[in-house]
This record gives structure tokens, C-alpha cells and sequence, in this order.
């Protein structure tokens, strides 16, 4: 503890040691790091006493040791140059303590019905296609991570390993998994991960039954093009990952009320959003950018959580529905490289909207509300070769506007109020061939990227 945690900054105060980062990893802390290496030294001279061991090759007979291994809670082993090993449960008896087991691409034989009673966390990466052990009952594990494995859906492991309390199933990478295995074993699973499953065709509608999902993500099974009706049965559910698959329609009938991610970008066969989709009323983000949508449903108003909308690329979208006003949690919208033409006018009601992106839109003209966006931080409109005129004044009401990009863009006059824009850094009008003089600007630009010919007007920049 510190002498006085009363005078130190907040910042300090408040700094995490551990944080979940992208991809769903543990980030730690530098001095957490520290700290832990310093009690890994201390248990070096007592291996058995250690609550983590790291095993290598030359390791081995330690953990046949009887004596003083009860401490051993982790347990990893590190056979990076070394053939593939297979583990008796004579080679675990001697550590009933163990929590977590990593056995990468490791082979078990035996009878483990009562060898690892405390274990809650197994990787097992790469396990091999037969499973040879004859019980396997793992009845307080939570996570289970067999990644780049080999197994199928007719794995004897899903039939023999016992796993009632299981939260956390991952199978990244199996590819030789066709269809996914049955998931009634399977009653309180939280985290369901099949994402590179590329062979993937079939996913077991007894996904449906699980109450307690909270995550599933089946991002990169591109060869999966039909979800299960029973999905609509998942109430838990917050997060739907799809992305990169070859679905063709979203089964949202049901009761998904608590859904607040919907990720479905690079669905090249998707063409349609359900109608039931305005009962999602807890999303916050809707991605379902590089598909084939052709129009977003009128009833979008109603997601009022929605915080950010991506629909980049999807280039069949002509026009954006009147409701999308309504979106009053919205944060961010990404509509680049859509068909929209214009902007509807009950846009200017997204007071929370921060970053509007439509470059290589079709856009003609400059919403004359844009005024009324007061949190806008960011503008793009980069290479909307359609877009011409002038920039409405009211542009220098947006006293949070950080970056404005028009580059490519036909405008031919910027308002004399940008130089309100207190806040702007960079301001990119590159190839705005249109555009042939400048009003002062503001003086806090960090980033400004001019025409040849408006550069020679600009001496002062």
C-alpha cells in the first residue's frame, strides 16, 4: 500500500493492473509482470512448492514427484521442439490442487475420473482427432480452449469429458469441424467461439437451448450460409458475431431484447434485414458493412441505444429511411462508399453523433443542418465526386469538430466562420480542384493538406 494513497493523482489511483484489450486478451501491467516473476524466482529452489510450474523437456520427472506437489495450481508445459507427448493420470495425481492446465497438442490416456477435481481452466490446443481417454470428468471446469484442434463433431471427448459447470468453449481454427457438436451438455455456457471454422456448415440448433449465452461468434465460417431458427431463443444473448460468413438471412424471431452487438460485415450473400429488427432495442452497434443490404427497415428508429451504425460498402443502400433521426444515442455512422445521395433532414436531430463518415458517397450537396450536429468531432467526405457548392456557415457552430476531410471533393468555397472551429487539427482539402481561395483559418491546424495552387495563396501556412 502506499504511505498516503490520499496525495497521489487519481489517475494513479485509478490505473488498472489488468485490463481485457482487442481479441478478448488479458493485458497486465508492467509492475504486475515484475511482481510475479519476483514469486516465480522465490519458488525456484522448490519446484513442488510452486503454485505455477512451467514445464519443459527436460521437466518431466518433477511432476511424478509425490512430495510436495499439492501446492501446484498452474500447470503449463512448453514442448515447442519436441514431438507431440502423451499424459497418463498417474502423471497428475500427485497435484489435486490444480486450476489451470495447459497441455498443447498433448495426447491423454488413461482413467482421469477423479484426477482433477479443482480444475476450472483447460487449454488444449491442438488435440489430437482420438480421444483415448476412457473418463474424463472435469465437473468444476469453466473454460475449455481446444483451438486448432482436430476435433470433429463426433469427438469421443464430447461424449466422455463431463462438464456441467462450463462457461467458455473455444474452437478457433478446427477446421475439420463440418458440423458443430450437440451443446445440451453443455447448460450453462456463456462464450461460444467457433470463429475459423472454415469448414463449417452446419451449427446444431441445440445452441438454441442455451439460456445463459452471452457471446457467439462465428466470425470467418465461411462456408456457414444458414443460421438456425432457434437462435431467436437465445434471451441472454448480447453478442452476435457473423462476420465473413456466408449467411444469407439473420433468424431474429424470438427474444433477443438484451442483443447489444450485431456484427455482420463482409456477408456476401446477406441482402435483407429481418423485419422483426426494430425489436432490438438494447443494440448498440450494427455492423453489416460489404453486404449486399438494400435498405435499412423503416422501423430503425426505434433502436434508441444504437450508438454506432456501420453499413460501409454496402453500395446497393440508395437513401437512408426518415426514422434514422430518431437514433438519439447515435454516436457514429459510417455510410462510406454507399449509394445515398442525400441526407434526410431528420437527420439534424443526432445531437450525440461524433464521427460522420461517407466518403465515395454520392452525396450533392452539404446538409444545411450540419450545424445543428453540435458533438460532431469528426467529417469525412473524402472523394464524393458529386458533391459540389459551398460549405454551409453554420459549419462554425461545431466547436467540437477535430478533423474535416473533403479532399476529391467539388466544393468551391469554404464559410468565413470555419476560423470559429477552435478545436479543428486537420483539415484536408487535397484535390478540391474547385476550390481556388481560402478565408482565414484556425490557428490551432496541426495537419493541412492544400492544392498546388491553393498552397501559393496560403503563403502564411
Amino acid at each position: 500500500m502506499w504511505p498516503d494513497q490520499d496525495l497521489l493523482p487519481s489517475h494513479l489511483v485509478l490505473m488498472p493492473l489488468a485490463k481485457i484489450g482487442g481479441d478478448n486478451l488479458l493485458w497486465m501491467h508492467k509492475l504486475l509482470k515484475r511482481f510475479s516473476r519476483t514469486i516465480d524466482q522465490d519458488e525456484h529452489k522448490y519446484p513442488g512448492r510452486r503454485s505455477r510450474l512451467y514445464m519443459h523437456d527436460t521437466d518431466l520427472k518433477v511432476i511424478n514427484r509425490k512430495e510436495e506437489m499439492e501446492e501446484v495450481a498452474a500447470l503449463c508445459f512448453d514442448f515447442k521442439n519436441c514431438c507431440p507427448l502423451s499424459f497418463a493420470e498417474t502423471n497428475f495425481k500427485s497435484m489435486p490442487n490444480i486450476r489451470f492446465l495447459k497441455l498443447d497438442h498433448a495426447s491423454m490416456t488413461g482413467n482421469f475420473a477423479n484426477v482433477f477435481p479443482k480444475l476450472r481452466w483447460l487449454r488444449w490446443q491442438g488435440c489430437p482427432r482420438d480421444f483415448k481417454a476412457t473418463e474424463f470428468n472435469l465437473t468444476e471446469l469453466v473454460i475449455l480452449y481446444l483451438s486448432w484442434s482436430k476435433v470433429t463433431e463426433d469427438w469421443r471427448g464430447w461424449r466422455k469429458i463431463k462438464m456441467e459447470q462450463l462457461k467458455v468453449l473455444n474452437l478457433t481454427g478446427c477446421t475439420d469441424l463440418l458440423i458443430s457438436p450437440t451443446f445440451s451438455s453443455f447448460p450453462k455456457l456463456e462464450i461460444l467461439i467457433l470463429e475459423r471454422c472454415s469448414r463449417l456448415v452446419h451449427l446444431d440448433p441445440s445452441v438454441g437451448g442455451l439460456k445463459n449465452l452471452l457471446c457467439l461468434n462465428l466470425k470467418s465460417c465461411s462456408e456457414l450460409n444458414m443460421l438456425p431458427a432457434e437462435l431467436g431463443g437465445l434471451e441472454a444473448l448480447k453478442e452476435l458475431l457473423i462476420d465473413e460468413t456466408s449467411v444469407q438471412e439473420i433468424p431474429l424471431e424470438g427474444d433477443l431484447k438484451k442483443l447489444e452487438t450485431l456484427c455482420a460485415s463482409n456477408c456476401l450473400s446477406l441482402s435483407l434485414l429481418p423485419h422483426s429488427f426494430e425489436h432490438l432495442t438494447s443494440l448498440t452497434i450494427l455492423s453489416v458493412d460489404n453486404s449486399k443490404i438494400t435498405k435499412l427497415p423503416g422501423g430503425v428508429g426505434e433502436l434508441v441505444k444504437l450508438r454506432r451504425l456501420s453499413l460501409r460498402n454496402c453500395r446497393w443502400i440508395r437513401e437512408l429511411p426518415d426514422s434514422i433521426g430518431q437514433l438519439s444515442s447515435l454516436e457514429e455512422l459510417d455510410m462510406s462508399g454507399t449509394g445515398v445521395a442525400k441526407i434526410p433532414d431528420s437527420f439534424g436531430n443526432l445531437r450525440r453523433l461524433r464521427v460522420l463518415k461517407m466518403d465515395y458517397c454520392f452525396i450533392i450537396e452539404f446538409p444545411s443542418f450540419i450545424g445543428r450536429l453540435h458533438s460532431l468531432e469528426e467529417i469525412h467526405a473524402s472523394s464524393c465526386r458529386s458533391l459540389k457548392g459551398e460549405i454551409p456557415r453554420d459549419i462554425g457552430k461545431l466547436v467540437h469538430l477535430r478533423i474535416l476531410r473533403l479532399q476529391y471533393s467539388g466544393i468551391w468555397s469554404l464559410p468565413y466562420e470555419i476560423k470559429h472551429l477552435s478545436k479543428l487539427e486537420t483539415l484536408d482539402l487535397l484535390h478540391c480542384d474547385m476550390l481556388h481561395e481560402l478565408p482565414a483559418l484556425p490557428s490551432g491546424l496541426v495537419n493541412v493538406r492544400l492544392s498546388p495552387t491553393l498552397k501559393e495563396t496560403m503563403s502564411y501556412l
